[in-house]
């Protein structure tokens, strides 16, 4: 049970990790802001299960190609969806400064999602 919570964290440090040029590393490196990660991507999933719910074929096949067409066109309604999410989790201050660069350093890792990656969004969105 212990084995989904790592992939996660690995995931959120991953995407957390990618942008730290932008992020302040004492503010985006504890353990709090991979919690919030965490709950941003749960949430994210969720969406696109609700979206996804009717379709009968591959789950992850279908999750990942929906994740990654969404990650590289970054249209403004799936920017708007993300940072509604972010802007829940973080305060004012942090949402203006850093929303941006959240939004983009997630749709970076939704660009090369792998299928692992994906099976543990699920698994972990479906408690």
């Amino acid at each position: 049970m212990n084995e989904p919570n790592e992939k996660l964290k690995t995931l959120a440090v991953e995407i957390l990790e990618s942008k730290k040029e932008n992020l302040p590393p004492d503010k985006f490196g504890s353990i709090i802001m991979i919690l919030m990660i965490i709950s941003i991507m749960l949430t994210a999933m969720r969406i696109l299960q609700e979206c996804n719910k009717n379709k009968k074929e591959d789950k992850i096949l279908v999750y990942k190609q929906h994740i990654r067409e969404l990650s590289s066109y970054r249209g403004w309604f799936a920017k708007m969806k993300l940072r509604k999410i972010i802007r829940r989790e973080l305060n004012h201050e942090d949402y203006r400064l850093y929303a941006k660069s959240l939004t983009n350093a997630i749709f970076d890792k939704g660009e090369r999602i792998t299928d692992e990656e994906v099976s543990t969004l699920l698994e972990a969105s479906n408690v």
